[in-house]
């Protein structure tokens, strides 16, 4: 097992490729015209891990960019490194995602902040791009192509089918914005974490 979880951590993004394909083709066959809001909401567990590949594989480079353009330490491998990315994004789209996903097949409530948490995920990237005073940051495509315009989308499609009251302030929306705000957070304890071990 613990082999297992070694390889795991460096090739967790890899992984996630090959499942996100196959997560798409299983909603298409099984999902989508069985329920078309749980399809909509399913589909941003694989659009996620696409998001991830350009981060972490085509081109990659996230935690290089986010340590030398961000944090501005003067080397790419810490202080965010390999463990506190693999833990993060399993925890987040691993897990959260797909239990919250399993549960709006019960009722829809349960991950209708899935919308947001995906829509400011990618307007995340273009805070960092601004912040880094860089015309790219891996991941930035896919979230201009992909999650802002399909997490836009779908908060649409769940305010007309009369699942949101007011798209704009809701506590879906505080859920999904609050999970992308954490995130910073978290690198700032780690940043001064890191600036403690160099005393």
């Amino acid at each position: 097992m613990k082999n297992y979880i070694t390889w795991l951590k460096q090739n967790w993004a890899h992984t996630g490729l090959v499942l996100s394909i196959y997560l798409t083709i299983f909603l298409f066959a099984f999902i989508k015209n069985q329920d078309q809001t749980l399809f909509l909401l399913l589909m941003t567990i694989p659009l996620y891990m696409i998001h991830q590949t350009e981060e972490y594989i085509f081109p990659g480079g996230f935690a290089k960019f986010f340590n030398l353009d961000i944090f501005k330490v003067g080397r790419a491998d810490a202080p965010m490194g390999t463990e506190f990315i693999f833990y993060v994004n399993i925890l987040y789209i691993w897990i959260l995602l797909p239990v919250f996903g399993i549960l709006s097949s019960f009722d829809y409530t349960f991950g209708l902040w899935m919308s947001y948490f995906f829509f400011f995920a990618g307007v995340g990237h273009i805070a960092l791009g601004i912040k880094a005073k860089k015309k790219y940051n891996p991941g930035l495509v896919v979230s201009c192509l992909i999650n802002i315009p399909y997490g836009a989308y779908l908060v649409y499609y769940l305010y007309q089918n009369h699942l949101l009251m007011n798209p704009w302030m809701n506590i879906h929306m505080l859920i999904g914005l609050g999970l992308n705000l954490i995130l910073p957070v978290m690198g700032v304890i780690m940043y001064k974490q890191y600036q403690k071990t160099l005393k």
